[in-house]
Order: C-alpha cells, then structure tokens, then sequence
C-alpha cells in the first residue's frame, strides 16, 4: 500500500496519512454513505459492510491488510500516542478483530506500511522508524505463530530509507521494496531479499537519477521467478512517471509502462500469472488526478479504461485479484472512499461504506483465500481525529 502508503510520495518524502487526510475536500459524506448502503442493499452477491475493530487511544490508520483463510487475516498500520508514534497490528481469528503486541524500536517513531506471509506463522510486516540520529530506517518485522519480533534489515549507510511493500512465498523466500533517499531528496530504488537466515540488499535498476529519483511502492508475486515492483521516477523535469520493475529469477529488470504527461504514480500491484498482473494508482490531468490502472498481458503493460470523476481528486492505492475476470481496486474520491470492480470487460464502481462525516479513504485490499469474501482498510475521519476502519465484502 502506501496512498496505501498514503504516508509516502514521490522521492521518499514521508508525510503523514493523517495529514493527507485532512487536506482533502469535505462535505455530504454521511448522506452519501447512506445511499451507497441502501444501493448495496439492492445489488446482486453482497455487498460490502463494516466490521468493528477495537478502539484506539489516539489518532490511527491501518496501512495494509492480508488473509490466509476466513478465519485468519492481519491488518497493520500505526497508533499516535503521547509518546510518538506507534507500530500497529490487529489479527482476525474469524469471530472479531483484535490487537496483538507489537515491538517499537524507535523512542517515537514507528510505521508499518505492508504486511504478507507465506503461512498463519510466516507472516512480515514491513515499514520504518528512526535511528539514534534521527534518521529514517528501514523496520522489518516477523510473526511466528505466538509473537511478533523485529529483524535486523539493511539499510544504505548516510542514506534515508523505508520499506513500503513486501511479498513472502515461503519460509526461505520473501521480498521488501521501498526507497533510500539521497541529498538533495532524490530517491533510490531499495530491494531487500530474505532467504531464511537474513535480508540482504539486491540491486535494482534506477531509471531516474535526478530530481525525485526512482521509488518503489508495492511488490507482488506470481511465482518465484515472477515478480513485480511498481512506484515511479523522475528526472530533473520533477514530472513522476510510472515504475514497473520485474523479476525473472536472476535480476530486476525496468519494464516499460504507460504513463501521463503531466506525471502518474502506481501505488499498488497484484500478479496472478505469467501473463495476468495488474498495476494501479494515479495520474495527473489538467486539474485533477484520477484514477489508473494497468493490465500486463504477458508481453507488455497496457492501460485500461477506469472510472473517471469531475471535480475531485481521485485515485487507486491497492488492487487485488480473485481470478481473470474478478479484480478488485480500492482508493479515494474526493472526502469518499474509491471501490471499483473488473468483471473481464470494464470497471464498475461498487458501493463501499464510508463511516466518517467528513474524510474517508481505503489503502489496501485483499481476496480472502478459500472464500468469496475480501478485506478492505483505510482511515477516516469525523473533524476530531483520524480513526481506522475495516470494510469486508462477501459475494460473488
């Protein structure tokens, strides 16, 4: 996630989700999550619905969520505390939503950004903290079945850096994608591989060397010699342009992708196969970012025709994908949250359920393996502070 990573934009500058928030349009939020639920009331094989979480002790987001069946998912993000800022778990056991401990290697500074295992007790999570010197690191942390625990992770010396995707295939396979930052703001593409015994940094192209540099965002898996990295880059026009960098088993390869003239970021990605991945996050027009998603098709990345919305900002932050023909991407409209579906011919805007009276927005997305249903996470917000919420979708 991010964007899902709604804490990180382009060049590694980490800004807070929860200020993000809050700069965006409000207005007739309530009335319009009333009449997205009695639409979805209406609407044939389900619809989606709120599930309560537990209360938090000060303003908070939920990052990034993953499932591994109906009864065990993992929802990450961050808590805000007197003392800073803290990392943030909740686990579904099938019944409720409940947090779990999590260390905090920072005095007070801690995010987590991404979470996905290979197993109930190979689970990551990903994000960062601050060092002695204030300094940007990159946090990793494992879940073992009974706790969860910080492992040491690479981190470029004199560099800021963060992780703000991770993908796990096995016990003895699992990836990390983010950014180091070099004066004066320019990111650098950060791949980190675990191989069961540490994360060791792998090289990764850099096709923008000026300006804001080359970040990545997401990382997804279709098998172990498939994979994909999406985020963005620049040169010294600052005009961000889309990333997409895959994995064919020896090395990190820069593939071409669709992108805008007046600049796209892709936030989010998800693979199914060799030729079915799927990208997403948003581009710039003339007033407004909207929505984007790209298709990849085995031998290149194609742009596919999104919902479009006037007036606002909109965009994608995650996307996932329950077959060929069954995609799912969440995100943002304006105060509203974003849920859009693939059916193998077009995108459909889905009702969701919007809590807060003024802001609302989803970051992440997952399919709920050996089932039809789906997690969704975000934050919200009433004019007081920012809360975290979870939406589940059951259905055909």
């Amino acid at each position: 996630m991010t964007a899902r990573r709604g804490l990180i934009r382009a060049a590694g500058v980490i800004v807070s989700g929860l200020l993000a928030v809050t700069a965006l349009s409000a207005g007739g939020t309530a009335a319009v999550a009333d009449t997205a639920r009695e639409d979805a009331a209406k609407a044939p094989g389900g619809k989606w619905e709120l599930v309560p979480i537990p209360s938090m002790s000060g303003q908070a987001d939920l990052t990034a969520v993953t499932a591994f069946s109906p009864s065990d998912a993992w929802a990450v993000g961050y808590e805000r505390v007197p003392e800073g800022v803290r990392t943030l778990a909740l686990h579904w056991d099938g019944k409720r939503w409940e947090r779990v401990p999590t260390p905090n290697r920072s005095d007070d500074q801690n995010w987590l950004l991404d979470v996905a295992g290979s197993s109930p007790s190979d689970v990551w999570a990903v994000g960062y903290d601050l060092d002695a010197d204030r300094m940007h690191r990159t946090l990793v942390m494992h879940w073992n079945g009974e706790q969860w625990r910080i492992v040491p992770s690479p981190a470029p010396e004199s560099l800021e850096s963060l992780l703000s995707g991770v993908v796990a295939l096995s016990p003895t396979n699992a990836w990390a994608v983010g950014t180091a930052v070099a004066w004066p703001l320019t990111g650098q593409t950060l791949v980190l591989h675990w191989d069961g015994q540490r994360w060791s940094r792998v090289e990764s192209p850099n096709p923008g060397v000026d300006g804001l540099g080359s970040n990545l965002l997401d990382v997804a898996a279709a098998s172990k010699n498939d994979l994909w990295a999406v985020g963005d880059y620049s040169h010294d026009d600052m005009v961000m342009r889309t990333l997409t960098e895959h994995w064919n088993g020896k090395s990190w390869v820069a593939v071409a992708s669709p992108t805008a003239p007046n600049g796209a970021i892709l936030d989010g990605v998800a693979a199914r196969s060799r030729k079915d991945a799927w990208a997403v996050g948003y581009e710039y027009g003339e007033t407004h970012q909207q929505p984007l998603a790209l298709r990849w098709d085995g031998t290149s990345w194609r742009k596919s025709a999104v919902p479009r919305f006037d007036g606002v900002d909109a965009s994608f932050t995650d996307v996932a994908v329950r077959s060929r023909n069954d995609v799912w991407a969440v995100g943002s409209q304006g105060s509203e949250t974003l849920i859009a579906r693939w059916n193998g011919k077009s995108w459909t805007v889905v009702p969701g359920v919007d809590p807060g009276e003024l802001v609302n927005s989803l970051t992440a997305v997952t399919a709920v393996p050996r089932s039809r249903c789906l997690w969704a996470v975000g934050q919200f917000t009433d004019g007081e502070r920012a809360e975290p919420f979870i939406e589940r979708y059951c259905g055909r």
